[in-house]
């Protein structure tokens, strides 16, 4: 199989994992999402932990670095989210997220000197556009809160710099080592957050919810992502993070009966469009490495 069909088909298989977060943590967010996060990576850490040790863990500072770099993107990123979210609003927020693929390019084309294809500058903002075409055209109201603005576009510069900092580190360590240390890193950095407040009843459902984000969406999908990007150039990887809406608009519409507008319907097609522009922009720039 071509290299550049692996790492497409990583990379779309990691953001369809990544869309069904929504969906998955609205089943269990009624215990609280400081403590739902901390039992995600906790559970993480205990299907991966066993394995890693098993395979060795690397030594000296590629240890630190790979746990440092989980830390940044889990417990940090999802830190400033909250805040960002309390301060700012929801509405900002996910307006917010629509921007990591681009904090991924534009980083990796700082630390790492990977040039942008020459239909980037017109597959991002199609992108984008689309994206808030999809959430509705909502628009941010005048009371947010400058601090929170702030928050949300440190957790974006945050996952931008996880998502490509991790490159080299999958190099060398391999991506399932590098994603399995993070995600212990972070289950052991997020473990204040399982003392905040009385603990609710958990619910059947809701560990089936908390297993399921463990595995998939963070232990699989991370590590196809970091399988993808030690394959290729992040310019062309960060563009596929925006399957992520038009997946999650899809599972509304499937499993929980939400109507797409025709407006909604017009911003997965231009999402669709970006991110085949994108591919196309990577393959140009011989966005795909070996």
């Amino acid at each position: 199989m071509p290299p550049r069909l692996r790492a497409g088909i990583a990379l779309t298989l990691a953001n369809l994992l990544w869309a069904t977060t929504y969906t998955a943590s609205a089943l269990a967010l009624s215990i609280g999402a400081g403590r739902l996060a901390a039992l995600r990576f906790a559970v993480a850490g205990v299907f991966v932990l066993a394995l890693v040790l098993r395979a060795g863990l690397p030594r000296g500072r590629l240890l630190w670095q790979a746990a440092g770099l989980g830390v940044l993107g889990f417990s940090v990123a999802f830190g400033f989210q909250l805040l960002g979210v309390e301060y700012a609003g929801a509405t900002l927020a996910a307006l917010s997220i629509a921007l990591e693929p681009l904090a991924t390019a534009l980083v990796g084309r700082v630390l790492l000197g990977e040039r942008l294809g020459r239909l980037m500058p017109v597959a991002f903002p199609m992108a984008l556009l689309g994206t808030w075409l999809l959430a509705g055209a909502p628009m941010p109201g005048h009371g947010a809160h400058f601090l929170g603005v702030a928050f949300l576009l440190l957790a974006t510069a945050c996952y931008g710099f996880y998502n490509v900092l991790g490159k080299p580190l999958a190099h060398a360590i391999g991506e399932f080592r590098l994603t399995g240390i993070g995600t212990v890193a972070a289950a052991i950095t997020l473990v204040p957050f399982l003392f905040f407040g009385p603990w609710p009843h958990i619910r059947t459902t809701d560990w089936a919810a908390i297993v399921y984000l463990g595995f998939g969406p963070t232990l699989v999908a991370y590590s196809l992502w970091f399988y993808a990007v030690r394959r290729a150039h992040v310019g062309f990887a960060a563009i596929f993070l925006y399957v992520q809406p038009v997946a999650g608009a899809a599972l509304g519409w499937l499993w929980l009966g939400q109507a797409l507008s025709a407006l909604q319907l017009v911003g997965g097609g231009l999402i669709l469009l970006g991110v085949y522009l994108g591919a196309r922009a990577g393959v140009e720039r011989k966005g795909i490495a070996a």
